[in-house]
């Protein structure tokens, strides 16, 4: 077969392939308008396990096999099923070539862009009502009243009743009329986070540790409305030495997006849902970075009821 012959069937594979609905939407999808990062978000989530498991696999699978063997139609809706995928996440796959073997990786998202995403989908919640503000944890249920009254249940065991200290935040320590006036401003939020010392919590870890396990926790266990959820996800994506890890499954089991802090002390890490912005699990390290403490979130909100 000539040079020519070569390149005039290579040019007719390549339009072949390509020839499936959406091509064109494809091919422009350079020149459009990025989705917005609530779309982005959800997306991601959504089809994230599947391109990375299901349809790498299957694509992996069908370039491994010879291209005369393997039928064109089955290989080119393999390559549009991902294609497409990869669209709509958001993500960009590269390196792909049907004749010689495929390699496909997606850009990595920084924890900049993933928690201001968060913050979109953060701001879209609904704040809920009722009477006491439950935590369910992996070891316990708390209920906390606006007046910081609290009933701790543990299983096996009579509920006990206390005062709820409140939730810290830099310096300052705030109740749950507090938090409704808490300023809902990204930069404001962030200045809070940095200005945190020792002082004010476990002296044994440091101060940017700190910051980022009040901010964090904040998120996990407070009544905070949807904005102020919105600002404090936007305020850690401006703080510096946040990383994502990547889709893990926290102690429960259930999918989600780990960042990790490193500080002094060791690496803080945290897992989030990014379809609703909910913070799943807390492990930060203690005195040292094998003396951790672990929080698995299992529910939260407003209830009437307790127990």
């Amino acid at each position: 077969m000539s040079t020519h012959d070569m390149e005039e069937t290579g040019v007719m594979e390549r339009q072949a392939l390509m020839d499936f609905p959406g091509t064109e939407a494809l091919q422009a999808a350079g020149r459009v308008e990025p989705p917005s990062a609530q779309v982005l978000t959800r997306a991601l989530a959504a089809v994230e396990e599947a391109v990375r498991e299901d349809v790498g696999r299957a694509l992996r699978e069908e370039v491994r096999k010879d291209a005369v063997v393997t039928p064109l139609r089955k290989r080119r809706r393999v390559l549009a099923v991902l294609a497409v995928a990869a669209v709509t996440a958001g993500v960009t796959v590269m390196g792909v070539n049907t004749e010689a073997g495929t390699r496909h990786r997606t850009q990595p998202q920084s924890a900049s862009v993933f928690l201001n995403n968060v913050a979109e989908v953060a701001a879209t919640q609904s704040a809920g009502s009722g009477r006491y503000w439950k935590v369910q944890t992996d070891s316990a249920e708390s209920y906390i009243t606006r007046s910081m009254d609290a009933t701790y249940v543990i299983s096996g065991k009579t509920p006990r009743k206390t005062r709820f200290p409140g939730w810290r935040l830099g310096s300052k320590t705030y109740d749950w009329n507090g938090l409704d006036r808490l300023t809902t401003n990204p930069a404001q939020l962030l200045r809070q986070i940095e200005t945190t010392t020792k002082a004010s919590a476990d002296q044994d870890e440091d101060a940017g540790t700190l910051g980022f396990v009040q901010a964090t926790t904040l998120l996990a266990n407070a009544p905070a409305d949807p904005q102020l959820r919105s600002g404090l996800f936007r305020a850690l994506a401006d703080l510096k030495g946040v990383t994502v890890v990547g889709t893990v499954k926290d102690s429960a089991g259930r999918t989600g997006t780990e960042l990790a802090y490193r500080g002094g002390v060791g690496t803080t890490k945290v897992i989030i849902a990014p379809m609703t912005g909910t913070l799943l699990e807390l492990t930060e390290p203690w005195r040292t970075e094998k003396d951790q403490r672990r929080a698995t979130y299992l529910s939260t909100g407003l209830t009437d009821t307790i127990g």
